[in-house]
């Protein structure tokens, strides 16, 4: 028997599909043409939650699309689309929320350097974690990861390979991933892990002292800051 049908309107390629459960399921899929034409949008299931449904697609889905039917044909042109129950995608969750869209440039600034260091780390296989379904990553895979990312090794003035720890950028970046752990569990109570395995990390603070930077130190720090656009 199927579920009674709704008035409700549906955005654009966004539709329903009567369930066994009993319910509707919602589900974007772009049409044939824009499939032979190259774009690489992949259709997805969009739950159960008309509201959720609608807001994916308004505010993920539907922006790439129209950016790729702009002229952002290529991969490398087209927005990146998340794919559902991915890391990526509860970073996507937590952007799309108003408790992330409240906060100002800053706080969105710190929270996305921490999404890019955490999302953008390249496994054994290739893979980066961001495209890793949340099912697979417990806290033993981010404990390993942030050892990993704890110390990076650079190369000084004299060609010296030289070790430095960023535990404070690191310790962000966790908290920063729990925070969007945290919002996307809330917004989709069936789809995360009970265990967020950025939560209880017993995360320490540098112990080391802030040296006081002399003003030929300041500016050339400010100068490498307004050419990264910081």
């Amino acid at each position: 028997m199927k579920p009674p049908r709704s008035a409700q309107p549906l955005p654009r390629y966004v539709r329903r599909k009567p369930l066994k459960s009993g319910a509707w399921g919602y589900f974007f899929d772009l049409p044939t043409w824009a499939r032979k034409a190259g774009c690489q949008i992949a259709n997805e299931p969009l739950g159960t939650d008309y509201t959720k449904a609608v807001e994916r697609a308004e505010v993920v889905l539907l922006p790439a699309f129209d950016s790729w039917c702009g002229g952002g044909k290529s991969s490398e042109e087209m927005p990146a689309v998340a794919a559902s129950g991915t890391l990526d995608w509860i970073f996507a969750e937590y952007r799309a929320d108003r408790r992330y869209t409240k906060l100002g440039a800053n706080q969105k600034r710190n929270h996305e350097v921490g999404f890019r260091m955490v999302g953008g780390h390249v496994l054994k296989d290739g893979r980066k974690l961001g495209t890793v379904r949340v099912t697979a990553i417990n806290t033993a895979v981010i404990d390993a990861l942030y050892e990993k990312l704890l110390v990076i090794k650079e190369t000084d003035a004299g060609g010296k390979t030289v070790e430095r720890e960023r535990r404070t950028t690191v310790n962000h970046a966790m908290k920063s991933c729990r925070r969007a752990w945290n919002i996307a569990s809330r917004r989709n109570p069936s789809k995360l892990p009970h265990v967020n395995p950025f939560a209880a990390m017993g995360l320490k603070s540098s112990n080391r002292e802030t040296p006081t930077a002399t003003l030929d130190e300041m500016q050339a720090f400010r100068a490498k800051a307004k050419e990264l656009g910081l």
